[in-house]
């Protein structure tokens, strides 16, 4: 009599091995999503950080402050979202929430150039 199949000895076997290399990958993996996740922050946040940017330079007639060194100009993300300069709809990765609530403040520095930092 012609049997096929495996035997129970060879599946425990193969069990055994996709278990052995399912948990010498999981590490690699969780930190290669990780590393995804944070560059998708930085990124985002300098996109929003640029748009802020040259919302700025664009109504420089509000922002007296950018003739004062060490100065500091504080904008909603919600104006730059009124304004259509940033998309509402993106969601902070960090926080999973609209980027709505968050802020962005700049100091102005010694060449006059922009310094941004993202408030969520």
């Amino acid at each position: 009599m012609n049997k096929k199949g495996f035997t129970l000895i060879e599946l425990v076997a193969i069990i055994a091995v996709l278990a052995a290399i399912l948990l010498v990958s999981f590490p690699s993996l969780l930190a290669t999503a990780e590393k995804d996740d944070k560059k998708e922050y930085e990124e985002m946040v300098e996109t929003i950080c640029l748009s802020g940017e040259s919302y700025i330079y664009s109504n420089t007639h509000k922002y007296d402050q950018l003739t004062q060194i060490g100065s500091i100009i504080s904008i909603d993300v919600e104006e730059l979202v009124h304004y259509g300069n940033v998309n509402g709809n993106i969601k902070n990765s960090k926080t999973n929430a609209t980027i709505l609530n968050d802020s962005l403040e700049y100091t102005v520095l010694d060449d006059y150039s922009l310094k941004c930092d993202y408030i969520d």
